[in-house]
């Protein structure tokens, strides 16, 4: 396969040139309009059409199978972009502050199960009940892992 095969309009797969030709630039301005940004968007559209095309055999309709992946390439990249901004935001909070920094890390030396009843109680606000449920244990095995958490927590920070 030669670098001419690759180039829109030398494929030779006339319907998925069609399609290439036909979406991929309001696929482009949906991108855009969903992620805000022009070159996040170009490259979910390729993205995409390199799925589509990868899968063109067993498509019925690749214009909507089109659409729906761009749109979830566009969720997948938002989510990604709010991940980074808030790591960005923790860094930051590390430096700033002494005290948040010291806790920070008293907490992250407690043991998973502990650090996440304190987390899901004190930064989540959610009762014993619902953080029971969402960890799928009992109510007690809750409270107990959040007073021995709150303990260890005291005795490194005192």
């Amino acid at each position: 396969m030669s670098d001419s095969d690759c180039e829109p309009g030398t494929t030779r797969e006339p319907e998925f040139d069609r399609l290439y030709r036909s979406s991929r630039d309001p696929m482009i301005r949906l991108a855009r309009l969903l992620t805000g940004s022009t070159a996040a968007a170009e490259e979910i559209v390729q993205e995409a059409l390199l799925r589509i095309y990868q899968r063109r055999q067993q498509l019925d309709n690749p214009e909507a199978y089109l659409r729906v992946t761009v749109t979830n390439l566009c969720k997948s990249h938002l989510r990604r972009l709010r991940l980074e901004r808030s790591v960005v935001q923790q860094e930051d909070l590390h430096v700033l502050n002494p005290e948040i920094d010291e806790t920070w890390e008293a907490l992250c030396n407690l043991p998973f199960r502990q650090r996440s009843v304190i987390v899901l109680r004190f930064y989540e606000d959610l009762s014993i009940e619902e953080i029971a449920h969402l960890l799928g244990c009992r109510i007690g095995t809750v409270k107990s892992r959040l007073h021995r958490g709150v303990e260890k927590l005291r005795s490194e920070l005192s």
